[in-house]
This record gives C-alpha cells, structure tokens and sequence, in this order.
C-alpha cells in the first residue's frame, strides 16, 4: 500500500478535527550532526510532522499516536502557559518526539558535550526545539511538554527574538541557574511529595546556603521551592511582574525588591 494514502487514510479523522490549521511531511535525519559530533546510531529514523498554528510536532516511524497526544497536550499547555506568564509566544515551537529514550540517546539532533547525562524525565531544549521520549508513563510525558514550552518561553521573554538575538541579550543578562530552571520546573510539575523530600534534604544537609552558586540538581529544587513559596505567598500572579523588572533591570536582587518588597536574603 502506498505509504502516503495509508498515512492519510490512518490520520485524517484526527486531522480534519483537531486543529482548522494543519499540515503534514516527511524528512530524514539519520546522521544529521552539529559541529562534527556523532553518536553510535543503530537505526536511521525517518520523521513526518504535523504543522499547527503554533507549533510544529515531528515524529519518528510508528510514533503516530504519541505525536498525536503530543498536539493535543501542547495546545492546552501553551495555552495554560501564556496565561501564566501573561505573554503570547514570539516563534513557533518544534516538538520533536522519540518514542523512547534509548531513540533519543541515538539521535544527533542538538548533540552537545552533556547529553550523556540526559537521563529520563530530562526535558532537552535547543532554541524552540523540544526533544521529548515517551517512557510508558503519559504524567511524565506531559511534564516534559509543560517543562519544555515554559524554558523557551521564558527565554523568548527575557531575551526576545530569535536565537542570534537570545545569546546576544543574554550576555547583557545572566540569570542564576537556579532562577531559570526551578520557575520551568515549577511550572512544569507543581510542589509534590517528591520535591518535598528533595528540599527537605537540600535544605537539612546545608547544600543550599550559597544559593546563588548552586548549579545542577540543587539549583533545579531549590529554585523550584522559591517560584512555590513566592506563588503561595505573594499569588502567582507576580511572577511573570518579576520577571518583567528582571528584563528591566537586568538585576535579578532589584527585581524582588522592586515587586515583593523584600530582597534576596529577607525572601
């Protein structure tokens, strides 16, 4: 049977229902690199996407159903999301969706020194692209979604523009890696049991008293424990204010001042 006609025969349904805007294609990436790099491949992915208002969702050879569940999350998340923040997104996001983690360990798409470390329920993020993998649990694949549309969202914020003008703006504004990282997971995940434990311990072992110079996992809860308790606190509707008198200011410490009417130290 001819692959196109199977295709359309299979989606249309969902196609002619799901979104008024939408369209569909095939490319090839198998050894497609950055800088020179490569990893040990042991199959050629081959990819179609859907092409949505606002987003693109790219999936490999029997990967439909995810990247049909992918659309449908994304519109609600980048809809919740915008809301959130109070800003509509600058470009179009690109999900890219393995259908499982050792597929996406294989690709040389944004390959970089520390994808190594990329372990599951790791959402990767390379300008608008957000590389997902389905790991048997729908929870964890929605919290990537959430996580991967706040972080570019979040940096089209800050930064504006395309990706040539994030790096170049983002020298002009360095932002403490607990400060980016733990507002995504914030947004992405909530407060749970588990970051309860995580903080607890951060917080009992005294891995948190330099805050500012916390890097990895320890900026990542720590962060995310802030975002809560400004949200529980002040309401979540000051956050996307901070984050506007951060942009201004490009003075992290000013920021909370100027709208919580404390600093750093006191909050």
């Amino acid at each position: 049977m001819n692959w196109n006609f199977f295709f359309l025969r299979r989606c249309g349904f969902f196609l002619g229902l799901f979104l008024p805007l939408v369209s569909f294609a095939q490319f090839y990436s198998g050894s497609q690199t950055e800088f020179g790099q490569n990893r040990v491949q042991y199959q050629d992915f081959k990819w179609n996407y859907f092409k949505f208002e606002k987003y693109d969702v790219y999936f490999n050879t029997g990967g439909t159903e995810l990247a049909i569940y992918t659309a449908k999350a994304a519109r609600k998340h980048i809809a919740e999301i915008e809301k959130f923040f109070d800003y509509t997104l600058d470009d179009r996001i690109q999900f890219i969706v393995y259908n499982k983690l050792e597929d996406f360990k294989q690709s040389n798409i944004g390959l970089t020194p520390d994808d190594g470390s990329n372990v599951g329920g790791v959402t990767r993020i390379v300008g608008r692209k957000v590389f997902v993998f389905f790991e048997g649990d729908h929870v964890s694949l929605e919290e990537q979604i959430r996580a991967g549309i706040a972080e570019v969202l979040v940096n089209q914020m800050m930064y504006s523009g395309n990706v040539r003008d994030m790096v170049k703006n983002s020298a002009l504004l360095a932002l403490p890696e607990w400060y980016v990282r733990g507002l995504v997971s914030y947004v992405a995940k909530g407060w749970n049991s588990d970051i309860d434990n995580r903080v607890r311990d951060g917080m009992m072992s005294g891995r948190y008293k330099k805050f500012n110079h916390l890097t990895g996992t320890d900026a990542l809860y720590a962060g995310h424990a802030i975002w809560y308790y400004i949200a529980e606190k002040y309401s979540p509707a000051v956050i996307p204010n901070i984050l506007y008198m951060t942009k201004v200011s490009r003075n992290v410490e000013s920021s909370f001042l100027f709208v919580l009417g404390v600093n750093m130290r006191v909050l």
